[in-house]
């Protein structure tokens, strides 16, 4: 920019300022340091993103399909490359109807010092073997692509799991990614959210004093569309954990959350809150292409997953740390 361009008042100032210590930067006075990046600034919904598309173009990844194997992979080196503590549980299941078990892996990394507390922030990554929701009866059979359900959650986790690892929870944090949330056919609620029951039962008999103070479970948040309602049965029984999340999403001013009630919804969280541990799920229900051929890639968008991250980040870590809280034993 030439001085001819600016305003007079501007032209001034430039001209007196001209060899002045005070323009020129060499003054003695100490420079103020910049405000440091909270997490929440931090969460990159491009990388969220690559994520997705990673996890995407590996196909569906049930248990016993070829993207299941890469899906593990790849969480693993996620996880160790992040620096967590990694733990990896695999079991046999056998779904219902079928003669052989499949091999599942609950995949989990440790950040910061349980001892200080603890809070699991989890989701599934297996997708559905059979799109039983298709409106084409002829697709019913068929697997999902599962970007959305739930390439979305296992996306946001990862980033997650990144900006823990560069800047690590004055309490412990760990990231969950749960197999066989999928496993059930209709009408048999029992048959699903295997390895987040396999989960709280191993920990309720091998170390039950390690169990986490609180739970929150991330699920179908990449919806294009995103509407994000408090779940009812978490809004009944720990009204003061789900109303952290809405009053981040007000203070960041990120849409996508609404007051608007869903379900009570059965997922990963259901198992923990059996067991009496504050648990919560952030999830859009109103999904149109939910257990269909078409949750595919573009239904998502990179602005979800931003929007879930920052909320995430803000309601669990940030906040919490600026008022000296600890979030993991909130008081009911």
């Amino acid at each position: 920019m030439s001085l001819h361009a600016l305003k007079p008042w501007r032209t001034i100032a430039l001209l007196a300022c001209l060899g002045s210590t005070a323009c020129t930067g060499s003054s003695n006075a100490p420079e103020v340091p910049p405000e440091p990046l909270t997490r929440s600034a931090a969460f990159s919904q491009e990388r969220a993103w690559e994520n997705l598309e990673t996890l995407y173009m590996m196909g569906p990844r049930a248990a016993g399909l070829p993207g299941h194997i890469k899906a593990r992979a790849y969480l693993e080196s996620r996880l160790v490359e992040a620096g967590a503590k990694l733990n990896v549980d695999t079991f046999p299941h056998r779904l219902r109807g079928e003669s052989k078990d499949r091999e599942m892996s609950n995949i989990s990394g440790l950040f910061g010092d349980p001892r200080k507390g603890l809070l699991l922030i989890g989701t599934h990554y297996d997708t559905r073997l059979w799109a039983d929701e298709d409106p084409d009866r002829a697709s019913r059979g068929t697997p999902i692509p599962g970007a959305n359900d739930a390439g979305s959650g296992t996306a946001v986790l990862l980033e997650v799991a990144r900006i823990l690892g560069e800047n690590p929870p004055p309490f412990g944090i760990e990231i969950a990614f749960f197999d066989g949330e999928e496993a059930g056919r209709p009408g048999r609620i029992e048959d699903y959210m295997v390895g987040s029951e396999r989960m709280v039962e191993r920990w309720t008999e091998v170390k039950p004093w390690a169990l986490p103070d609180a739970v929150v479970v991330v699920d179908m948040v990449g919806d294009a569309d995103l509407a994000i309602g408090p779940d009812r049965a978490a809004q009944d029984l720990y009204p003061k954990l789900n109303e952290r999340f809405w009053r981040a999403a007000t203070e960041l001013k990120q849409p996508g959350f609404t007051t608007r009630l869903q379900g009570p919804v059965t997922d990963d969280h259901s198992a923990f809150m059996a067991k009496g541990i504050p648990s919560t799920v952030l999830i859009d229900f109103t999904y149109p292409y939910w257990h269909t051929v078409d949750d595919t890639i573009d239904k998502c968008s990179a602005d979800s997953l931003g929007i879930v991250g920052r909320v995430l980040l803000e309601a669990v870590v940030d906040e919490p740390e600026r008022s000296g809280s600890t979030f993991p034993r909130p008081p009911e």
